[in-house]
């Protein structure tokens, strides 16, 4: 059982880091220069808090998670519908970063936001790459929505049935979340730090495009095990 969460938390803290942000554009800027230790020291850094958030999403979904056990459980639709909620979302997204324009203005806004943590964790002293990732991670909680998201996801993994609750598995996929964050960006430091020397200008845009192919695609696996997986005849 714990090994499933293990897997569940990894596979939840890598599909989530692909969508690019100041994280990455931080993590980039550290490949294209070479400095593996110090970009893999920053994802460990914004990873430390993303299981926090993970944590704090566990234990706070608790009303959601009964909520949403009495819809699964006595609404047919529900799944369904959140499965289609799910596509829309990830269209979304997919499209935002595939579309050139797009990929362009949100580059320059994370670059001003990564650029405006590094800033500020110099000016407090601790410029060092642990804690300028903690400082990035932290911008997360600006958006009014990061939280309640990640409440949402976790009370849905718990009503599903995939995430069983109590202090064990919570703290357990917290962790394995965390580890799946640094999986994601050391894959990604790999890769610049091999072809670092052959990488064009727009490498950026064209890690936004790659983000931008992977939801959509994603966006399409769930639209076929839906298609495919529902007893629609019982909907009826």
């Amino acid at each position: 059982m714990l090994l499933a969460t293990v897997l569940l938390g990894i596979a939840g803290g890598f599909i989530l880091c692909i969508p690019p942000g100041p994280l990455a554009i931080a993590v980039t800027k550290q490949g294209l220069e070479g400095n593996f230790r110090a970009g893999l020291t920053l994802v460990f850094g914004a990873a430390l808090m993303d299981m926090v958030y993970i944590l704090v999403a566990t234990f706070a979904s608790s009303a959601i998670v009964v909520a949403l056990e009495r819809l699964i459980k006595e609404t047919q639709w529900f799944p369904v519908l959140f499965q289609i909620a799910c596509i829309i979302l990830l269209l979304f997204l997919g499209i935002r970063y595939f579309t050139p324009e797009r990929c362009e203005k949100a580059t320059d806004e994370n670059e001003k936001t990564e650029k405006a943590q590094e800033e500020r964790a110099r000016k407090m002293g601790h410029a060092t790459p642990v804690f300028i990732g903690i400082l990035i991670a932290v911008t997360n909680l600006a958006t009014p929505t990061f939280l309640p998201s990640m409440i949402a996801f976790v009370g849905f993994l718990h009503g599903i049935g995939w995430l069983h609750r109590g202090v064990l598995p919570s703290v357990v996929f917290s962790v394995s979340f965390g580890l799946g964050t640094l999986l994601w960006f050391f894959l990604v430091l790999r890769l610049l730090m091999r072809f670092r020397r052959s990488i064009s200008g727009n490498f950026v845009q064209n890690i936004y495009r790659f983000a931008g192919g992977t939801l959509i695609t994603f966006a399409a696996v769930i639209a076929y095990h839906t298609v495919t997986a529902t007893e629609w005849a019982h909907l009826m």
